[in-house]
């Protein structure tokens, strides 16, 4: 989780009228990533939300198990939800291979993705949203962790969030 998902979550809270509340939902499992273990993420998330009104961190992946699926959770939070409005937030970068995942379809049909623009991002159409969300790489931030350079990090790293990294010496394989 990155400054940017902060900022995104402040403009969909402040310029939305549409929007009642925020679920921040960490994934459970991503094939091909490694990590860091659920709970530790699900601590990092509410420390850094933790000042946004009407914003939840929601342990459903969790309660779900085994790999995350978009679809999945659209399903489950539609159960939980059936008289909600429900929209997907996704940033502009997925919208080209968004059709490829397991229940596009239905994800359209349940949650209507509500595209957000990033920083560095060609739009895929002229359609494409205005950037509100800054290009932050996510290799760049794994190795400022990794070689403990916090100083880089918190350029792109809530400050609650990244006082439990370094409380806890995550993302590095050096012993402290």
């Amino acid at each position: 989780m990155t400054l940017g998902h902060l900022m995104v979550v402040t403009h969909l809270l402040l310029n939305e009228l549409n929007v009642d509340y925020i679920h921040v939902i960490p994934c459970f499992q991503q094939t091909g990533k490694n990590l860091q273990p659920f709970g530790v993420r699900m601590t990092m998330c509410r420390a850094a939300f933790a000042h946004l009104p009407r914003t939840y961190v929601d342990p459903i992946e969790e309660e779900l198990g085994g790999e995350s699926l978009t679809i999945n959770l659209v399903r489950a939070l539609k159960h939980r939800y059936p008289h909600d409005n429900l929209r997907f937030v996704m940033g502009a970068d997925l919208l080209e291979s968004a059709p490829t995942w397991q229940g596009w379809e239905e994800i359209n049909r349940l949650a209507p993705p509500l595209i957000i623009g990033r920083a560095g991002i060609t739009p895929v159409s002229g359609e494409s949203p205005s950037p509100i969300s800054p290009l932050v790489s996510a290799s760049i931030v794994r190795k400022a962790l990794e070689a403990r350079n916090y100083e880089l990090a918190e350029r792109y790293i809530p400050s609650p969030a990244l006082q439990i990294i370094q409380d806890h010496h995550l993302y590095t394989t050096q012993v402290p």
